[in-house]
């Protein structure tokens, strides 16, 4: 486990730090939280950002959570996509890919409310913006260099297309939210991989 933690770092810490927002919602408001206990702990909703400047929340937003499966389902979706990732990226740019799905998967939402003034009524939360984030990255990878991502990418098409489903399905999930961490975390991937590229072909 120590050695897992120092390899998987930001991983756990990501985990940890999820866990420990839950811990202290659930305490504050019990397992579950309504829309406006969501607000009020980092919730993300465009009418705050809009009206009052509320930046933060484009981030606070990606760790709370506002019940037990809510936060069961993404963080160990973390733990297995996460560790992989961390692994492939290494650590500089698993913390860039991170940071942007973050806020991407708010970012989106917001610019929808600013073009056809939708999700005024909702509250967005949770980690899953920033596990799709990592599937966007390792789809990335492999339309860059094929081979063994996109081996690895085809092993979890089948789960991505049953949570794009869920996302449709179910409407207190947000669709756009996570497409909007994938497109990131695509577009991250993809811009730090061809900087590495022209610094490889400057040096040589």
């Amino acid at each position: 486990m120590n050695r897992e933690y120092k390899i998987y770092k930001i991983t756990y810490f990501l985990m940890a730090v999820n866990v420990i927002t839950y811990l202290y919602t659930s305490l504050k408001y019990g397992l579950s939280m309504s829309a406006m206990q969501g607000i009020q702990v980092g919730g993300f909703n465009p009418l705050y950002v809009y009206y009052y400047h509320e930046y933060y929340r484009l981030i606070t937003a990606n760790f709370i959570h506002f019940g037990l499966m809510h936060i069961f389902c993404n963080v160990y979706s973390l733990y297995n996509l996460g560790m992989l990732m961390e692994k492939i990226l290494k650590e500089k740019k698993y913390i860039i890919v991170i940071v942007v799905s973050m806020i991407s998967t708010t970012l989106f939402s917001y610019l929808l409310f600013l073009l056809f003034n939708i999700g005024t009524n909702s509250v967005m939360g949770g980690i899953s913006g920033v596990v799709f984030g990592l599937i966007g990255s390792l789809l990335a990878l492999s339309v860059l260099y094929g081979d063994v991502y996109s081996y690895l990418f085809k092993q979890i098409v089948s789960s991505v297309v049953l949570m794009l489903f869920i996302s449709v399905a179910v409407p207190s999930i947000s669709l756009v939210g996570h497409l909007g961490g994938m497109i990131g975390g695509f577009i991250a991937t993809f811009v730090l991989e061809k900087i590495d590229s022209k610094k490889e072909r400057i040096i040589n």
